[in-house]
């Protein structure tokens, strides 16, 4: 009897850890559910932001200034400069003026491609001898409440202005990262939130100083540095 009774005590006890092991199982076929979902909802939201901003690219300038520049100074070893964003009016909306080590300038830009046209967000500027991560960040200086104020205008309806809104939000996020030991190829950590998205960068070697300098933006994502 104590034999019967021992092997039906075990019987139980496997019963008992096979349930436990398929509640588990079914836990964590629960979580990667829930997480796919979530993903797929999250790419959704950006795949809605791309679609709509696209359907309204076409409202946008065939070229656009966001930025003009001059140069006050320069030395073998240091370049000073001011810097002045506009907004899509080509109205005036921030300046800076400062110098870094080191004798070239480039200025990175972040291209979003659409399927019409493309955004551009100018985001650092940094030098020859400045590493890109220990340069001046720009977007800050045309962050109004979390518009880009390179895009805004009298003109803005309010539906586009949330959208370049959360874009911006997210462009942001993605660029907290951008220059560290930790960030990799910025282009693929920007394709999971805007397909296509890469940075483009400017370099200006010959210049005047005291002559001003825009960065051209063309609506398909051209980016070009031009005297005026």
């Amino acid at each position: 009897m104590k034999t019967k009774s021992k092997a039906e005590e075990e019987k139980r006890g496997r019963g008992r850890f096979r349930g436990f092991l398929r509640t588990l199982i079914a836990l964590f076929i629960i979580g990667l559910i829930v997480i796919a979902i979530g993903a797929g909802c999250f790419l959704q939201q950006q795949q809605k932001i791309i679609r709509s901003l696209e359907a309204s690219i076409e409202a946008l300038k065939m070229t656009t200034i966001p930025l003009r520049f001059v140069v006050l100074s320069r030395s073998d070893t240091e370049i000073s400069a001011r810097f002045k964003f506009y907004n899509a009016d080509s109205r005036e909306i921030a300046s800076f003026e400062r110098s870094w080590k080191g004798s070239e300038l480039y200025i990175d830009s972040l291209v979003v491609p659409l399927k019409t046209g493309a955004l551009v967000f100018p985001v650092r500027v940094f030098t020859d001898a400045v590493a890109p991560r220990g340069g001046t960040m720009l977007l800050n200086y045309y962050d109004f409440d979390g518009m880009p104020g390179i895009y805004d205008s009298a003109s803005q309806d309010g539906q586009k202005r949330l959208m370049l809104k959360e874009l911006f939000t997210k462009l942001k996020a993605s660029e907290g990262l951008y220059g560290t030991n930790n960030t990799g190829n910025p282009g693929s950590r920007l394709l999971n939130y805007f397909g296509n998205a890469v940075h483009d960068i400017k370099q200006l070697r010959q210049f005047e100083i005291g002559t001003v300098y825009s960065l051209v933006i063309h609506s398909d994502g051209g980016i070009e540095i031009m005297s005026e």
